[in-house]
């Protein structure tokens, strides 16, 4: 898998040496020593960044970090803080690789591993936060490893699937705490933001499972924070995609009387009126049902 004529520097040799003892011991020397040498790289031309990270793919320190997410804290200095900073650089470090020979490897075989390892250390988060009362720091350790789930799916949108199959994902999106919540619903937010060419992209199937979700939140919680960050995701999904608005009206009739009565005066009525105009406009019926099959 190594790049034909890839020559290791002495820092990524003693990386990959420190990678190959399989267990918690040496967590915290990978996370350091990965830290400098990407911190460093960074500061050089583009093309020697995007190297430098092939390279660690290629030599299986990506894959370490990966399987790391999975140790467990109790066994590492630093515990969740640690896993939460690797999952940081892993996932900066599988954006940005350019293009290379095992490219669909590395994107449909590795990246999907990636994602799962991912989910698995946020839901560990969500549980140990439920039980723990040092909520606010576990749940901010859950907040960034969401932030680095939604930098790979921006890159790399084709994971989106993968998230929503994901076992892990489905359990802490079925979880009703107000913190959990507001952490998944604005990853999405951000993902359509920054791209809004995937609303159209992704399929009904993936996209009726993220609204689903959003609009069940929204008519459960009474929280506003929840109501703002729901409204304004459906928001983002119907001005990027003309085509979503057949597809809300008929599975979501009755969402903008709801709207109005749980969420007029809660401090976000600029926005509210935005996705209230967009539920009450007209919407042609006739090919509804041809154009919503699933795909």
């Amino acid at each position: 898998m190594s790049p034909s004529g890839d020559q290791m520097s002495p820092e990524l040799k003693d990386l990959v040496a420190d990678t190959r003892e399989q267990s918690e011991n040496k967590v915290n020397d990978v996370l350091s020593k990965l830290k400098d040498l990407v911190g460093r790289t960074s500061l050089g031309d583009q093309r020697d960044l995007e190297a430098c990270k092939l390279s660690l793919y290629s030599h299986g320190v990506l894959q370490y970090c990966s399987s790391s997410l999975k140790f467990s804290p109790a066994k590492i200095h630093g515990g969740y803080a640690v896993l939460t900073q690797m999952a940081d650089l892993l996932s900066t470090c599988c954006v940005g690789l350019g293009a290379f020979r095992d490219m669909e490897v590395f994107s449909h075989e590795f990246l999907p591993s990636v994602v799962e390892s991912l989910l698995f250390l946020a839901e560990r988060l969500m549980n140990r936060a439920l039980r723990d009362k040092a909520h606010n720091e576990i749940i901010r350790l859950f907040r960034k490893v969401f932030d680095s789930i939604g930098w790979l799916l921006r890159a790399h949108t084709h994971l989106i699937h993968h998230v929503l199959g994901s076992k892990h994902y489905e359990n802490i999106q079925i979880c009703e705490d107000d913190d959990v919540s507001f952490v998944t619903v604005t990853m999405w937010n951000n993902i359509f933001r920054a791209n809004g060419a995937v609303v159209a992209e992704m399929g009904n199937r993936a996209l009726t499972d993220i609204m689903d979700d959003i609009v069940y939140k929204m008519s459960s919680s009474s929280n506003p924070v929840i109501g703002r960050a729901a409204v304004k995701t459906l928001v983002l999904i119907m001005d990027h995609s003309s085509s979503t608005h057949q597809l809300i009206h008929r599975r979501y009739r009755g969402l903008a009387d709801l709207a109005v009565k749980d969420w007029r005066g809660k401090g976000f009525d600029s926005v509210l009126d935005q996705l209230i105009d967009h539920l009450r406009s007209d919407v042609p019926w006739r090919d509804t049902k041809s154009t919503y099959d699933d795909s």
